[in-house]
């Protein structure tokens, strides 16, 4: 039985985690300001580009790095990669610079997610050290995984290609806690 997962968005920037070396390295400049403080790098905040235009929403701040959803995709920065402005963090790289590498990884690893999604193939925990699940089916836009849990039907933006393998956003602990509320929430069985 499919179980409902659209509420996994807000755990996973709501598209495919891209790593942000491409926007990074646009970066070609120091900052002259000093790096954002710790505590301006929280859920929420607005992220800003060299020229004070809002880029994206920090989305989650953990282990030294900063998720921030830009446009419908996301980017994983490390912290000292942010300066801190009048206007909040910012990143030194103009928004067009930005968009455009976020839209590159974007197209690389949609183009890798398409090769790695097929019916059988495990499929990782973000860090890659758990198998979540086994490709059951795949959809456009999803994909059916066979899980201890059940069958779970997991948006393909979601999925990434690690150097384990085909990999969720999510950690182990994330994915079972969405599955978990997802029951929760399905309606029940007829």
């Amino acid at each position: 039985m499919k179980k409902p997962f659209g509420f996994i968005a807000s755990l996973c920037l709501a598209g495919a985690a891209v790593y942000a070396g491409p926007a990074l390295a646009a970066q070609a400049n120091p900052a002259p300001t000093p790096a954002a403080p710790a505590a301006s790098l929280t859920p929420g905040t607005n992220v800003h580009d060299s020229a004070g235009e809002v880029v994206g929403k920090i989305a989650q701040v953990e282990g030294g790095k900063v998720a921030v959803a830009v446009g419908d995709r996301g980017i994983v920065v490390p912290a000292n990669a942010f300066v801190q402005t009048p206007k909040g963090p910012a990143l030194n790289v103009t928004k067009a610079k930005l968009l455009a590498s976020v839209a590159q990884a974007a197209r690389e690893n949609d183009a890798a997610v398409g090769a790695a999604l097929k019916v059988g193939a495990d499929v990782r925990s973000a860090g890659g050290s758990a198998v979540l699940g086994q490709v059951k089916a795949v959809a456009a836009d999803s994909a059916l995984l066979t899980t201890g849990a059940g069958d779970v039907t997991v948006p393909r933006s979601v999925l990434f290609v690690s150097n384990a393998g085909l990999a969720t956003t999510l950690s182990a602990q994330q994915f079972a806690s969405a599955v978990a509320q997802s029951k929760a929430a399905a309606p029940p069985a007829n």
